[in-house]
C-alpha cells in the first residue's frame, strides 16, 4: 500500500501570523500559517491556547486547534491512500512542527468595531451585523442520519444516550443555518447506499380487518429534538417514493411484511391513503402541516406526477420538494414547492424560472453528491472549492445548497474517509467524536459571506460591484478549474464584503 500527502491549500496570510475581517456576529475559521506558532489568549470553551500571550478583548472569542489526518483511498478500486489534516479538534490536541493549526474567532453582535491587535492575531470587526443563523435567508439542506451517530456511538437508537451523542452534532449544523430535519418514512428510503441503513420514524401496522394504523411517537419526539436543536422549521420526509418502490409494516403478531408500492398502482393508493390521511390530521394536531414535505430524490416525472396528484386528493396542502435534473417547469405544471438541481445541470434556461418561484414562496437549491469532481466538498478537493460551494448559490440568484450527506460515516471515519464507490469524503462533513471537519468549516464560511452579499444586495449598496463579482462564479469555468485557481476569486470575495 503506497501512502501521499496531498497538498492543501492554506490561508495566505501576513504578520502578524493571523488577520482575519468579520462583520459583528460572524464566526470565522482559517488555517494557521504553515511554521507559525500561536500566542494569543483563547476564551470560551474548548478554547485553550498553545501558548498564551494577550488575552482577547472583549467580544472577541477565540478557539484554536488542530487539523488530525485521516486516510482514504485515493481511486475506488485502487490500494493506494493519501491522508490530509481534515478533522479539526479543538484545544490543545496534538502538537508538533508538522500539525495543521486551526483558529476560529467569534464576534460577538455587539462588539466595538474597530481593528484589534493581541498577540499574533490581528481582528478587524467591520461595523456591520449579521443575524443570527436561524434568521438566515440562505436555505442549507444538509441531510442528517441518526442511525449513523448511533452505530458509531455504540448505543440504542434514540435512547436517551442517543439523543446525547447527536445533540452536539445537530446544534453544530444549526449553527450553519440548516433549514430543514431529515425523516425517514420508510425502511432504506435510498436502499442500502450508506454503511449504516435509514430505518422508519413512524411505525406502520395492517390489521386483520385490512385498516391500518401509524404510531408517531418516534417521529414526533425526533421532530421536537431537532428544534431543540436549532435545526427546521422545515421536516423532510422520505419517501413515498423509495428507491425500489420497497414499502413495510406489521401485522398484529408483529410480523414484518414488504411489498412494493408503486406510484399509480392500486396498492401504493391503499398503502398511502391510509397514511396521508392520519399523518396529515397528526401534522395539523402539533401545528406542523405547513412545515413539512414530503420529500422524493431524483425521481422520474411519472412517478412524481402521479405522487403529488395522490398527495393532492388525500391530504391537500402538504407540500412537496424534490431533488432533480431538470427545469420545474418539465414536470408538467406540478407545483413543488421545494426544488433542488443537481449542480450540472444548473444552466442559464433553469436560472431563469427561479425569480417567479421565489415570488411565489417556494425554495429552489441546487445540490452536490457524486459529482461534479469539482468544485466540490470531497476529502482531496481543495479547501476553497468548498467556499465556492458556500458562497455559489448568492452569486447566481439560488435561496441555497443540498447535499446528500452531513453524517454517513463510514466504519470507521476518524481514520479512513473511504466507503465503497463513493469518491472519499462524499458521504460525511462532520466526525463521529463531534470534530468538524475543515471542509465543513470552509463551506460555512462560504455560506456566511452569500449571506452577507444577499444583505448587501437587498440593501441596493454596491450593486455594480455585487455584480461584478458574481459573474466571476462562473459554473462551466469552475468545473474546469487548475489547482488553486479557486483561491483569488475567494480573496476577492472576502475583501469586497468585509470592507
Amino acid at each position: 500500500m503506497k501512502k501521499i500527502l496531498l497538498p492543501i491549500c492554506c490561508v495566505a496570510l501576513t504578520a502578524p501570523a493571523i488577520e482575519l475581517s468579520a462583520w459583528r456576529g460572524e464566526t470565522v475559521s482559517a488555517w494557521v500559517p504553515q511554521g507559525e506558532k500561536i500566542a494569543f489568549g483563547a476564551s470560551g470553551k474548548n478554547g485553550a491556547s498553545f501558548s498564551r500571550k494577550d488575552a482577547a478583548p472583549k467580544g472577541i472569542h477565540v478557539k484554536t486547534g488542530v487539523a488530525r489526518d485521516v486516510q482514504f483511498v485515493t481511486k475506488v478500486g485502487a490500494f493506494d491512500y493519501a491522508s490530509v489534516p481534515d478533522r479539526v479538534v479543538w484545544g490543545r490536541g496534538a502538537l508538533g512542527s508538522d500539525v495543521k493549526r486551526v483558529v476560529s474567532v467569534k464576534v460577538d453582535a455587539d462588539a466595538k468595531p474597530g481593528t484589534y491587535e493581541f498577540g499574533d492575531l490581528k481582528v478587524r470587526v467591520v461595523d456591520r451585523v449579521l443575524p443570527p443563523a436561524k434568521e438566515w435567508k440562505y436555505y442549507l439542506d444538509l441531510w442528517q442520519h441518526p442511525w449513523a451517530v448511533a452505530r458509531a456511538a455504540g448505543v440504542e437508537p434514540f435512547s436517551a444516550a442517543h439523543y446525547a451523542k447527536m445533540e452536539p452534532l445537530w446544534k453544530m449544523l444549526a449553527a450553519a443555518g440548516q433549514k430543514t430535519l431529515t425523516v425517514s418514512l420508510v425502511d432504506l428510503p435510498w436502499n442500502h447506499q450508506c454503511y449504516d441503513g435509514y430505518r422508519p420514524m413512524i411505525e406502520t401496522v395492517r390489521h386483520a380487518d385490512g385498516t391500518w394504523s401509524h404510531d408517531f411517537k418516534l417521529f414526533d419526539n425526533y421532530v421536537l429534538f431537532g428544534r431543540y436543536c436549532g435545526l427546521g422549521p422545515h421536516i423532510a420526509c422520505y419517501t413515498m417514493c423509495p428507491w425500489g418502490y420497497k414499502v413495510s409494516w406489521l401485522d398484529e403478531d408483529g410480523k414484518m411484511h414488504k411489498a412494493e408500492a408503486k406510484p399509480g398502482t392500486e396498492f401504493f393508493k391503499e398503502y398511502w391513503g391510509a397514511f396521508l390521511t392520519d399523518f396529515a390530521k397528526h401534522l395539523k394536531r402539533n401545528g406542523w402541516f405547513k412545515d413539512t414535505y414530503i420529500s422524493l430524490d431524483e425521481r422520474s416525472p411519472e412517478d412524481l406526477r402521479n405522487t403529488v396528484a395522490f398527495m393532492q386528493e388525500k391530504a391537500p396542502g402538504l407540500k412537496i420538494a424534490m431533488a432533480g435534473n431538470r427545469k420545474p417547469s418539465e414536470f408538467n405544471g406540478i407545483a413543488i414547492d421545494s426544488y433542488s438541481q443537481s449542480l450540472g445541470h444548473v444552466n442559464p434556461d433553469f436560472l431563469a424560472e427561479v425569480p417567479q418561484r421565489q415570488k411565489e414562496g417556494k425554495v429552489t437549491t441546487y445540490y452536490i453528491c457524486c459529482g461534479p469532481a469539482k468544485p466540490n466538498t470531497f476529502m482531496d478537493s481543495e479547501l476553497d472549492e468548498a467556499f465556492w460551494c458556500g458562497f455559489y448559490p448568492a452569486a447566481c440568484g439560488l435561496d441555497g445548497l443540498l447535499r446528500w450527506a452531513y453524517n454517513s460515516w463510514p466504519r470507521d471515519a476518524c481514520k479512513d474517509a473511504s466507503y465503497g464507490s463513493w469518491r472519499s469524503g462524499d458521504t460525511f462533513l462532520v466526525y463521529p467524536d463531534g470534530s468538524p471537519s475543515m471542509r465543513f468549516l470552509e463551506l460555512f464560511n462560504g455560506i456566511q459571506q452569500a449571506e452577507k452579499f444577499n444583505i448587501l444586495k437587498r440593501a441596493g449598496e454596491r450593486t455594480e460591484e455585487l455584480a461584478a463579482l458574481a459573474a466571476k462564479y462562473d459554473l462551466k469555468a469552475a468545473l474546469n478549474k487548475k489547482p488553486g485557481d479557486f483561491a483569488a476569486l475567494i480573496r476577492e470575495t472576502k475583501d469586497l464584503l468585509n470592507r
